[in-house]
């Protein structure tokens, strides 16, 4: 069996399965697109589950290899489908995916940084979204914009429209 395989414990000679990760001691599994599903089995056990997949998944990665926009890029585009994947199929709901948030955190955020602050050129920030940048194409008429939305929001006894 691999390493993160649900349990039937009404399997025959259940105690002589090998198995290795967390083990599901409740329901009745069945295979749904590849992908073992429990029928009957509490939340908490299939979260335990998938966060054991997440983390051997992140593992793989290897973080401390890669710098920090290339990690981000890594949660965005191979982590965040895998969880909304699983929070579809196993209908989650959101509160479930805290269990989830310091993996990733962990994940982005290693040792080596310790949280801290990264500082980044102005040419990287002003770059378009599609390039990776945060889509200020010019910092004045960004600042002015702002400016302009906290006199509105300060005058005004209407809620702003942005």
């Amino acid at each position: 069996m691999g390493k993160s395989v649900l349990i039937n414990i009404s399997a025959w000679h259940f105690e002589s399965l090998p198995w290795y990760g967390p083990k599901v001691d409740t329901g009745t599994v069945v295979r749904h697109l590849g992908y073992p599903l429990g029928i009957n089995v509490p939340i908490k056990d299939k979260i335990r589950w998938v966060l054991c997949k997440v983390r051997a998944k992140m593992e793989l990665w290897r973080a401390l290899q890669w710098p920090l926009h290339i990690r981000r890029r890594i949660v965005q585009t191979l982590m965040q489908p895998y969880l909304m994947y699983y929070m579809l199929l196993l209908d989650w709901k959101k509160c479930h995916l805290q269990g989830f948030d310091r993996p990733i955190k962990d994940f982005l955020w290693n040792k080596k940084h310790n949280r801290a602050c990264i500082l980044s050129t102005w040419r990287y920030v002003c770059r378009p979204k599609p390039r990776g940048g945060l889509g200020i194409l010019y910092l004045h008429a960004h600042i002015m914009a702002r400016r302009m939305a906290f006199i509105m929001r300060i005058t005004s006894p209407f809620k702003p429209l942005w």
